[in-house]
């Protein structure tokens, strides 16, 4: 199977300030859904860890915007000629998106969903679906991939949302990373906002937004390959 690269770009770059902002949530302890799910939570954690956001949106898409446009063995070679010419922050991020275009396309995503954070909303399933940027003859890439690059995006953006602003080791609160995997699956694999009945399980509510059996395998075996490297790298643990 291959997926759309703007469709990946657009669901990896919803996906970081989605996990990002939900780990700083995490990381308030507030236990009412009503205070950490309302505007003035969101707007108010979002403006207190605003000089945060860019680099740590660099340092977690730019892995993954590279490994949509290069071979893996490529992407040290890129990384070392772009550091050579004295590249800042932005500019590798440029060089990762690999086009013109595509790059654009970042950065409309980015002011989009940073813009709704800001407002204290997240746009729904069927709004990102509906607004996302869509580029003309862009290439496709590997299912498998993308499906590995969002699940990473997801988890590291995540811990590192945890881990803003407090020392020490942080637990992963399970119901937050299943919400926002099941939601990103959806705006990578599908065209639609999944409907899930209220006696659905767990596990067919992935297999919903996976499709099939194998996109879900894959999507396991990269949530348990990165939280190996969260546990080595963030100091995160599991509850």
């Amino acid at each position: 199977m291959k997926t759309d690269k703007y469709k990946l770009l657009a669901a990896l770059v919803r996906s970081f300030f989605e996990s990002f902002s939900l780990g700083i949530i995490d990381n308030s302890h507030m236990e009412k859904a009503e205070d950490r799910n309302s505007a003035q939570t969101v707007k108010k954690l979002m403006l207190e860890h605003y000089e945060h956001i860019a680099p740590v949106f660099f340092d977690t898409l730019f892995f993954p915007l590279a490994a949509m446009n290069f071979e893996y063995a490529d992407i040290e070679r890129v990384v070392r000629e772009a550091q050579q010419k004295g590249d800042d922050m932005m500019a590798l991020v440029k060089t990762a998106c690999a086009s013109d275009a595509m790059y654009e396309a970042m950065v409309t995503e980015y002011k989009r969903n940073f813009s709704n954070l800001l407002a204290g909303r997240y746009a729904s399933t069927a709004d990102h679906l509906l607004s996302y940027t869509k580029g003309e003859g862009a290439e496709d890439i590997d299912t498998d991939r993308a499906i590995e690059l969002t699940v990473r995006v997801v988890m590291y953006a995540y811990a590192r949302g945890l881990r803003r602003g407090t020392e020490g080791r942080k637990s992963v609160r399970q119901a937050s990373l299943f919400h926002l995997l099941i939601d990103a699956m959806n705006v990578l694999l599908l065209d639609k906002a999944m409907k899930f009945d209220d006696d659905d399980e767990l596990a067919a509510m992935f297999l919903k937004v996976c499709i099939n059996e194998h996109n879900f395998t894959v999507m396991t075996s990269e949530m348990d390959r990165t939280f190996d490297e969260l546990v080595r790298k963030e100091g995160i643990t599991q509850k």
